[in-house]
């Protein structure tokens, strides 16, 4: 008979990075590492940015994320489902090339949001600066 195992499912905006059955999950949560088995109770956490672990065939695997939301679905007579909500992730054998990987992707997000948050300012400016020149009145 085959051992039980619950499905892990890490979603970035962009794609779904995993989705995959797990026998066990090791993550870090705000109040320190929790382990995740099949039957484990339903609960949704924060995540700090971090490593994941997860047994797949007798092999450890790993998530690197960058912060996100986890939640365990467990309903009678079902698998238990792991959820995992996050901006990027990366997966992989190698503990060291994925926390590399998730880097780079961090860098990247974070370029990206100084160029919103750029490009946000100066529409900001403009539209500031088209309405102090305007002779807007109130008109009930």
């Amino acid at each position: 008979m085959t051992e039980p195992t619950l499905q892990l499912e890490v979603l970035t905006p962009d794609t779904n990075v995993v989705n995959t059955p797990a026998a066990a999950i090791r993550v870090l949560l705000p109040d320190g590492w929790w382990g995740i088995l099949p039957g484990h109770a339903a609960m949704m956490a924060h995540i700090h940015s971090g490593m994941i672990y997860y047994q797949k065939a007798e092999k450890i695997r790993y998530i690197a994320i960058y912060q996100g939301t986890l939640e365990v679905q467990q309903k009678p007579h079902q698998q238990t489902h792991v959820r995992i909500l996050t901006a990027a992730a990366e997966e992989g054998d190698d503990m060291e090339a994925v926390q590399y990987a998730l880097s780079q992707r961090a860098e990247k997000l974070a370029e990206i949001a100084r160029e919103a948050d750029m490009e946000f300012n100066k529409l900001k400016f403009s539209l500031e600066k088209s309405l102090q020149g305007a002779n807007i009145t109130d008109v009930r």
